[in-house]
């Protein structure tokens, strides 16, 4: 496990504390690993196919200067 340190604005940190308050969660990392985790789940598509083209854009210019 890594820990991380964040800063949050005021009312984000407020927010995050009545989602604990209510009882939805045990704690606020824990609010946070659940946000990070499903903003995670929704991008991974994205980054894979970034990912793909940027690898795809390397192979065409490494192709190009071997001409």
């Amino acid at each position: 496990m890594k820990t991380l340190s964040i800063t949050l604005p005021d009312n984000l940190a407020e927010r995050i504390n009545d989602y604990v308050q209510a009882g939805f969660f045990m704690s606020e990392p824990d609010v946070i690993l659940a946000a990070m985790s499903e903003f995670i789940r929704r991008n991974r598509v994205d980054l894979m196919e970034r990912f793909a083209r940027e690898d795809i854009a390397w192979a065409i210019k490494e192709a190009q200067a071997a001409k």
